[in-house]
């Protein structure tokens, strides 16, 4: 992403957001548990370091290929932690507001080590054929 470029994310988390309480893995399309695994590169660990400059966003799984929006779940519960995040709030190129969630906004995970165990406990299990 170049400096000139706005970072984007939704207004608030879709009805599908695996940060939201309310949501599981089969509310989710097209579940993929081995991809919500690599997602905890984008959040901060169980010591809550992280995550790594240069790791990459967590992105709504709604978002078109190239053309990913953050998700809103993700950035209002731990977006302030990402490098890219504070990077993009002080070259001005995200508002500070998508830093925190709205009034009307469902409740959401306190960290990515709650959706995690989430998602494992609510993934669809693989019929044998």
């Amino acid at each position: 992403m170049s400096d000139t470029c706005t970072l984007t994310t939704l207004a608030t988390p879709c009805a599908s957001c695996p940060w939201r309480l309310d949501a599981t893995a089969q509310d989710i399309p097209n579940f993929d548990l081995d991809l919500a695994e690599d997602l905890a590169a984008t959040c901060p660990d169980e010591r809550g370091m992280g995550p790594d400059i240069g790791a990459s966003m967590f992105a709504c799984h709604q978002s078109k290929e190239g053309r990913e929006l953050a998700c809103a779940g993700w950035m209002a519960t731990v977006g302030h932690r990402h490098p890219g995040v504070r990077l993009a709030v002080a070259m001005r190129r995200l508002d500070p507001s998508a830093l925190r969630s709205g009034a009307a906004w469902p409740s959401l995970h306190l960290n990515y080590q709650q959706v995690l165990e989430k998602l494992r406990a609510t993934s669809p299990v693989d019929e044998p054929n």
